[in-house]
């Protein structure tokens, strides 16, 4: 980080770790199924914060967030959606992507959702993964 010509390294000046995480993944927990019927979300959000906390040493959970999304038939389904995100870590990521993996769809299928959806975030952009088809 420049100032002036000044170079500044914040982590020190922070008296941080000195790789700073610059990618954030977020998991989407929506309130409804692909009927719009209400599902009990709480023990999937606090799965995805445990998934989330061994990727990234932590998270965070937001308020619901309305949301909606366009059903087969042209209709918008609205619905409140959670999210759960984490700055990760990237070998922590690696050691645990198949339980990520698992546990997005097994919610597809135990939630009865049309699509799980996950965004990727970072310094080189932002990628949004649509699951439409689950694992047995």
């Amino acid at each position: 980080m420049a100032t002036d010509d000044r170079e500044l390294d914040l982590a020190a000046a922070l008296g941080a770790e000195s790789e700073a995480s610059t990618q954030v993944l977020s998991l989407y927990i929506p309130n409804k199924d692909r009927h719009g019927r209400p599902i009990r979300i709480a023990p999937w959000i606090r799965e995805a914060q445990e998934i989330l906390t061994r990727i990234g040493e932590g998270y965070t959970t937001t308020p619901p967030h309305d949301g909606g999304w366009e059903t087969g038939g042209g209709k918008v389904r609205r619905e409140k959606t959670v999210i759960v995100y984490t700055y990760i870590k990237p070998d922590r990521f690696l050691a645990h992507v198949a339980a990520l993996r698992e546990f997005l769809h097994r919610f597809g299928r135990e939630a009865n959702q049309d699509v799980v959806v996950v965004e990727l975030s970072g310094a080189e952009g932002s990628w949004f993964f649509r699951i439409k088809q689950y694992d047995d």
